[in-house]
């Protein structure tokens, strides 16, 4: 194990709320920095990070060492192309496992507990898949553990199921779904049907397409949209807080960043508003109260603009929603190029958001770590969400006053609210969940909880 130092340099980013200072986490000594997946991994109450580097054929999980640095552990360097990675308890016995993707593997690495890792390989003939996600679902069709995967070269998503062969999980082609080029995928319900839908971005077609829950498998909903030039990065939630799930997507051709609102609230009709029209290689996106004024801001990447040999406009945006969807954009980062997936979270543990990221050209992983913006505006002596994870009741410590504590899940439905500091989360599903404490004096928290 390296300790990388994050005080290799330096420099303050000025913006239009917030500050932050970039670091280097480390350098993987070639190109193709990619994955970034922000995790609890080691049980204390700093977020920790896993990565893939697909030039070195390798993933490692990093431990958030609480001083402003991480230490670098190797979990496999023998995986091809390694891109793309996901989290999850995949045998259902309490540690935190790993599954990953490279140009043709499909793989999963069983923790032991003291992060000793089993590598299974589940398929070995995939065709450059672009995405992996893992979770629990219940259904009519299956209850278990599933493996999403995208795969460009055979244009398909296919879903991989608990099984009791070698590896523990085979290809179920039920759940298979034809797409050109798909690149990223994402759940959410978005014909407010309360059963769990997804999204797929389709790169060649300029298109992005949901798809619901099926009598066998799943089957397309409907097109959000038929003429996003590069469709790319997407994400659903309920951006204008009206109730139903919106989305939040990119548009690599385009160099576009636009928000599709959800316009009847059961996914009938869709309306595009262009946020940025100038986002060269727009890639990545997410949503976050990034400075926890109550509305929901976007964080987007941009791969850059390749002419000639050079590459132009590559960036790491925030955009800030002034609460009725009209957005500033602040630029935190356009010095890497190559800029792909990102994790917004706080890992400084010091109640603000900051940025994980990959830079992909020099192969590189950067901070960018928050400074006077103001997130969560509260003393950290005397604030604490505990336990984390959490198995029954989640607790708030504070001597501030709050006014109500309300929990989201990961797609951005609130899923309760409470005026309680002590909690009963057990009526919840496993997973990953924010907490959002409003106090009395207007300031507000947001912290992610697992619930186990």
């Amino acid at each position: 194990m390296k300790q990388f130092l994050l005080l290799l340099f330096s420099f303050s980013i000025l913006g239009v709320s917030a500050q932050f200072t970039k670091s280097v986490i480390s350098n993987t000594g070639t190109t193709g920095a990619n994955g970034v997946l922000e995790e609890y991994i080691n049980g204390d109450t700093l977020l920790d990070f896993v990565a893939a580097a697909q030039d070195a054929n390798s993933v490692f999980y990093y431990i958030n060492n609480g001083d402003g640095t991480f230490t670098q552990n190797l979990i496999d360097n023998n995986l091809t192309g390694a891109n793309y990675i996901d989290a999850f308890d995949m045998d259902t016995d309490g540690d935190l496992d790993f599954v990953a993707v490279g140009s043709t593997d499909l793989v999963w690495y069983e923790n032991d507990g003291n992060f000793s890792f089993t590598r299974h390989d589940i398929e070995t003939t995939l065709n450059n898949p672009t995405n992996v996600r893992a979770e629990r679902i219940t259904s009519s069709l299956y209850t278990g553990v599933a493996i999403g995967v995208l795969r460009t070269g055979d244009n398909k998503l296919s879903v991989y199921l608990e099984s009791n062969n070698a590896s523990g999980f085979a290809r179920n082609s039920l759940f298979d779904i034809n797409v050109n080029s798909p690149r990223t995928l994402h759940g959410g319900d978005y014909n407010n049907d309360g059963t769990e839908d997804i999204l797929v971005t389709s790169f060649t077609d300029d298109e992005i397409v949901w798809y619901y829950q099926g009598s066998i498998g799943f089957s397309q909903g409907g097109t959000i949209v038929t003429n996003f030039d590069g469709a790319f990065g997407v994400e659903g939630g309920d951006l204008d807080q009206d109730g139903d799930d919106d989305v939040i997507a990119t548009a690599y051709n385009a160099h576009k960043l636009s928000w599709f609102e959800n316009v009847n609230g059961d996914a009938s009709l869709f309306t595009e508003h262009v946020i940025d029209a100038n986002l060269p290689g727009a890639s990545y996106v997410h949503w976050v109260d990034i400075d926890s004024d109550g509305d929901k801001d976007i964080v987007a990447s941009a791969y850059g603009n390749a002419s000639g040999g050079t590459t132009t406009g590559h960036q790491l945006a925030v955009y800030y929603n002034d609460g009725n969807q009209n957005f500033t954009k602040q630029v935190l980062d356009d010095t890497e190029q190559g800029v792909a997936i990102f994790s917004v979270q706080d890992f400084n543990d010091d109640g603000q958001y900051d940025v994980v990221y990959a830079s992909n050209i020099p192969g590189s992983f950067i901070l960018l770590a928050s400074g006077t913006g103001s997130v969560n505006d509260v003393d950290n002596e005397q604030f604490k969400y505990y336990p984390n994870p959490v198995n029954d009741v989640l607790h708030i410590l504070t001597d501030h006053p709050v006014n109500h504590i309300e929990i989201y899940d990961i797609t951005g439905r609130k899923v309760l609210t409470s005026r309680q500091k002590n909690i009963d989360v057990r009526q919840l599903p496993k997973g990953y969940f924010l907490v959002r404490t409003v106090f009395a004096s207007g300031h507000i928290s947001t912290q992610k909880v697992l619930i186990k």
